[in-house]
């Protein structure tokens, strides 16, 4: 006989997203085309009530207004994009929509990014060739007699004094 397995609803993690072509839009200015007569309103009122009662959010696009494009150029459209749960929002509070152009499709490739990453400290880059230069050796050599020895002694600590 199989076990049941209790779950407690804080160890399910609610931090997720959906995305993808949902064929809607949520205002007017979200759909362009030669065609003004068209009434956009059932369709805005079903999408904005989805959106609320899944309880998702609509994370910003940036440099981009429309992620559907009709080959011949005379419809455009925000019918892709990335909705997320408050969960989400609260562990990555910066993300954003970002939109890239795409030659195989109709529609932009969407991308989610957290715009704020600490990294730590980046690392010092400098060219090869500086270790075969003398002039280069000598001034690493005088600038470490000159540091204090406390802790572990780096290039670019050397180079900053």
């Amino acid at each position: 006989m199989g076990r049941s397995i209790e779950v407690r609803k804080e160890q399910i993690t609610k931090a997720w997203c959906v995305l993808g072509d949902f064929n809607s839009i949520r205002t007017i200015e979200e759909r362009k085309s030669l065609n003004t007569n068209v009434d956009y309103s059932r369709e805005i009122r079903w999408f904005g009530s989805f959106i609320e009662k899944t309880e998702l959010l609509d994370i910003p696009m940036i440099e981009r207004k429309f992620t559907w494009y009709k080959p011949n150029g005379t419809i455009k459209g925000r019918l892709d994009r990335i909705l997320v749960s408050i969960e989400w929002i609260d562990k990555w509070p910066d993300s954003k929509q970002y939109d890239l152009s795409s030659s195989m499709s109709d529609h932009c490739v969407l991308v989610l990014k957290d715009n704020y990453i600490d990294w730590g400290p980046k690392p010092l880059r400098f060219l090869d060739i500086w270790q075969r230069d003398c002039i280069f050796k000598d001034l690493i050599r005088s600038r470490s007699k000159s540091c204090e020895m406390v802790g572990c002694l780096s290039l670019k600590k050397i180079l900053k004094n």
